[in-house]
């Protein structure tokens, strides 16, 4: 049977991406998960910038900081923003099954980047 967490919102930092060089990236699990990458107003996540799956968390959010896809993808995680983090846990989800959540957190959250690292349209 599929066990399924709540989802989790955390803003996350890199300690090589930020001038306080704070880093929270090892607290991050390393099981299966769905996750997102938002921008952050007012506490809450705005914007998402990606939506993927992986079988580890914690290595999936790292390689996003240190080799992100594009330019834009690489603006966002190492630039000034400050990201947030928001995923789901799963202990015994296929990775068909998590690509099918990977796929309604797409449709819900809409995720996009341009290459100056902003969510198009967002000013």
């Amino acid at each position: 049977m599929e066990n399924i967490e709540s989802v989790t919102r955390l803003e996350i930092w890199h300690r090589d991406f930020n001038l306080s060089q704070k880093d929270n990236l090892d607290e991050l699990p390393d099981r299966h998960a769905v996750f997102g990458i938002f921008g952050i107003v007012n506490d809450e996540p705005v914007n998402c910038r990606y939506v993927g799956e992986t079988d580890n968390l914690r290595q999936s959010v790292k390689q996003l900081f240190q080799n992100p896809e594009g330019q834009g993808m690489k603006k966002f995680m190492q630039g000034p923003w400050i990201q947030m983090l928001s995923y789901q846990l799963f202990d015994d989800t296929s990775v068909e099954g998590r690509m099918a959540i990977a796929t309604r957190w797409k449709q819900q959250y809409r995720p996009d980047i341009d290459d100056d690292g902003e969510y198009p349209g967002y000013y």
